[in-house]
């Protein structure tokens, strides 16, 4: 009986220290990256939606975001560097206006966003959304 206790005891270690190693392996954004994500959620006060995907031609990331009830939508160019991400933005697709710099961890990528004289910032918090 005794034997039995210690493997059954073992066992859910094991288990246990399998089932750990699982939930700490997660993908980076610049994995997930080689296609199209969709994120949404908030800027500042405000509900977003943001579309990345691989530039062409070379490395980085291109998109666009809009706010929900306005109808501009905003360029957004950047890099990721594992779970690093830093992106410009352009309303005219020439000129910068501001900076999005934020960390994806567990499925959502949170940071902040500042115009380009830094006079105004705000957080983001952005959740991939399934595919």
């Amino acid at each position: 009986m005794m034997v039995f206790l210690r493997k059954l005891a073992l066992g859910f270690l094991f288990a246990a220290a399998v089932c750990h190693a699982n939930a700490q392996s997660t993908t980076s954004f610049q994995d997930l990256a080689h296609k199209t994500l969709v994120l949404r959620g908030t800027l500042g006060g405000e509900q977003v939606q943001m579309t990345l995907h691989p530039k062409q031609d070379e490395d980085g990331l291109a998109g666009t975001y809009f706010i929900f009830g306005q109808g501009a939508q905003i360029l957004l160019a950047g890099e990721a560097d594992h779970d690093d991400l830093v992106m410009e933005e352009s309303h005219n697709g020439k000129d910068v206006s501001g900076e999005w710099a934020g960390e994806f961890k567990n499925g959502v990528l949170s940071g902040t966003w500042s115009a380009l004289d830094g006079a105004v910032s705000k957080p983001f918090v952005l959740n991939l959304t399934a595919p």
